[in-house]
């Protein structure tokens, strides 16, 4: 995932500064939610939560792709 997609999504649906960053070291580099929430500060659960919000959204805008007019 290019950064500009990544950072119009995570825009899109508000997440925080240090949620966006731990999101982006799960989805891009791999990391697993404990070990970004550690690396980021803040809770595994508030992760977790930033992650599925994400990944919500990812596939909203995907399943909307083929429908909306360009």
């Amino acid at each position: 995932m290019k950064l500009d997609d990544f950072n119009q999504v995570a825009d899109l649906i508000g997440l925080k500064k240090r949620s966006r960053e731990a999101v982006w070291l799960m989805e891009v580099e791999g990391m697993t939610g404990y070990f970004a929430a550690q690396q980021m500060d803040i809770s595994e659960s508030t992760v977790s939560r930033a992650h599925s919000r994400f990944r919500r959204a990812l596939q909203k805008i995907n399943s909307l792709a083929g429908h909306l007019p360009l």
